[in-house]
Formats: structure tokens, C-alpha cells, sequence
């Protein structure tokens, strides 16, 4: 019975991590986006719409589909710049690049720049918010203002310790990293814990945060965004930040009580928090029509205090 066992124990394991996304060329997703192309690599963008510039920003591994629910209604009023970082969505992903907040920030400094863009409100969700808070302490000129959406700047117990142990055996975190990614499973359960309705999970929310992992050089480029993921290193950026900064926070979060969204709020100089009922980690996804109603009037004040001025 203990051959048997184990046989069987090694053909489940089989079944359940052969996945693995099939390559895809990017080329034939950019519909009217575009790659910037940058000293360490393209970054995809898509605009659309008129008015004052908004940047939006995946989180980790994400892409930036991701603020495809709200960007219809923002577009109206201002013009929405969906941005892949290096290592996410349809932009490059160099394996020996650095992906820490302020490595990404010098990045989209750069991609302001040659885009001839001056100053911008970003929108970031989870891990997109390292990179958000940097740009704005190493740019202040830049950044007009934040919209955080259940920012990945604190971690409850459970995710800090699985960093700690990851810092601890990097080599064997990498390989468990790239055999988890490759499996959609993996990527649904994600989704529902990600959600305040788990069981809502459709196969097109599967398939949005699954697209990059298709793409060429995500799993070699994973180990080192999952090294440069950890939250703990941010307090001088949030603490230096001077803009304006709205936190967005569902409710529901797994990644880190509504208690310690309040007490990061008052780590900023200027920033307010609002709580979203029946909303997990994905507010723009499962609540989109209660962010754009929480983020209208910061924006409204954000952009008028910059044209008076």
C-alpha cells in the first residue's frame, strides 16, 4: 500500500503543477498601446481620453487590464495612461534587473519624460504602490497626488513571514515561485482570496491577472520581483511623500487588516483613508463604481490646486 500510495501521491502532483501558460507574442496584445522603449527595456502603455494626466498601475506581477472597469468613466474627464512596469504585463522582463520601488520609480521617471509628461496623479493597486510612494519621495515635482488601492506598503503576520522565509532559503523560494505561477490554479485561488466573494471568481478574472505569465522572460524575471517585494522597506518613501494621497482599503483585505491601513494613513503628511464595504484586495475590480465615487473629489482637488498654482 505504501508503493501505491506514493504512486499515486506522484501522479496527483503531476496533474496539479504540469501547467504552465502558453508563450504568446506580444505584439498581437498591444491593440492601440504602445512600448516605450527604455535603457533596460520597453514599457507598455495605452492612453485614452483628455484632461489632466492619470497614471495607472498594476500590482505585482499584474498587468495593467486590471483598471479596465473604471478607466471608461475616468477617461471622460482626464487622460488615463495604463502603465506596465519592467517585469509586469506587456513590458519587458529582463531577469537581471532590479524591481525594488526605487529602481521602478527612476524607470517611470524616465517614461514621463520621454512621453512630455510634467506632473501626474498615479494610481497604484497592492505591490504598484512601492513603486508609487517612491516616484513621488524621489520626484516630488512629478507626482501631484496618489490614489492607493489597498497598497501593498503593510503585511498582516501570515504574508511577513512567508518574506522572511523566502529572504532565508531564496534559491528554493525561487523554484517553488515559478512552479506556483505556472499553474492557473494557483492564479485562481489568488483571485479568491483576493475577493471579498470568492466564489465569484470568473475564468475572465483567471485570465486577467494570468496574461503575463505567458509572456517572455516572466518566470525568469520572477525570482528576482518576488525578492524585491517586501513591503518593510518603504517607510522612508511613505514618510517623505508630500502629495496629497487617498487610500482606498476593501474591507475584506487578507493582506492586511483595515486597523493597519488606518495606522499607515498616518504615516503620510497628507492622506486619507476610506474603507470599502464587500471589497477584498481588487477594490477596482470588484467595486469599481465606489472608487471612482471616492476618488472623483480627490482628484478634483488635486488637479485644481495644480492649475491655481
Amino acid at each position: 500500500m505504501g508503493k501505491l500510495a506514493l504512486a499515486a501521491a506522484l501522479v496527483a502532483a503531476w496533474f496539479a503543477f504540469r501547467g504552465r501558460p502558453a508563450p504568446y507574442d506580444i505584439t498581437k496584445h498591444l491593440k492601440d498601446g504602445k512600448r516605450t522603449p527604455l535603457r533596460e527595456g520597453r514599457l507598455y502603455s495605452r492612453s485614452s481620453g483628455e484632461g489632466p494626466d492619470l497614471v495607472l498601475l498594476p500590482g505585482f506581477a499584474g498587468n495593467t487590464q486590471t483598471w479596465e472597469f473604471v478607466t471608461p468613466a475616468l477617461a471622460r474627464e482626464y487622460r488615463v495612461h495604463w502603465l506596465d512596469p519592467l517585469g509586469h504585463g506587456l513590458s519587458d522582463k529582463p531577469a537581471t534587473a532590479c524591481y525594488d520601488g526605487a529602481a521602478q520609480a527612476e524607470r517611470l521617471a524616465n517614461w514621463l519624460d520621454v512621453n512630455h509628461l510634467s506632473r501626474v496623479v498615479v494610481f497604484a493597486s497592492s505591490a504598484g504602490a512601492q513603486q508609487a510612494v517612491s516616484l513621488a519621495a524621489t520626484y516630488p515635482e512629478r507626482v501631484l497626488g496618489l490614489v492607493l488601492v489597498d497598497p501593498f506598503l503593510v503585511a498582516g503576520r501570515y504574508i511577513t513571514w512567508s518574506l522572511k522565509l523566502g529572504k532565508l532559503i531564496p534559491a528554493q523560494s525561487a523554484a517553488m515561485g515559478r512552479l506556483l505561477y505556472a499553474q492557473r490554479w494557483y492564479v485562481r485561488i489568488g483571485q479568491m482570496l483576493g475577493r471579498y466573494d470568492s466564489l465569484g471568481v470568473t475564468e475572465a478574472d483567471v485570465d486577467r491577472q494570468y496574461l503575463p505569465y505567458g509572456s517572455p522572460g516572466f518566470f525568469e524575471a520572477l525570482p528576482a520581483m518576488l525578492r524585491d517585494v517586501d513591503p518593510a522597506n518603504y517607510a522612508n518613501a511613505i514618510a517623505a511623500t508630500r502629495c496629497p494621497v487617498l487610500l482606498v482599503w476593501g474591507e475584506a483585505d487578507r493582506t492586511a487588516a483595515s486597523s493597519q491601513a488606518e495606522a499607515l494613513a498616518g504615516q503620510f503628511r497628507d492622506a486619507e483613508i476610506r474603507l470599502v464595504e464587500k471589497a477584498g484586495h481588487l477594490v477596482q475590480e470588484e467595486r469599481p463604481e465606489e472608487l471612482l465615487k471616492l476618488a472623483r473629489p480627490f482628484l478634483e482637488r488635486v488637479t485644481r490646486s495644480a492649475a491655481a498654482a
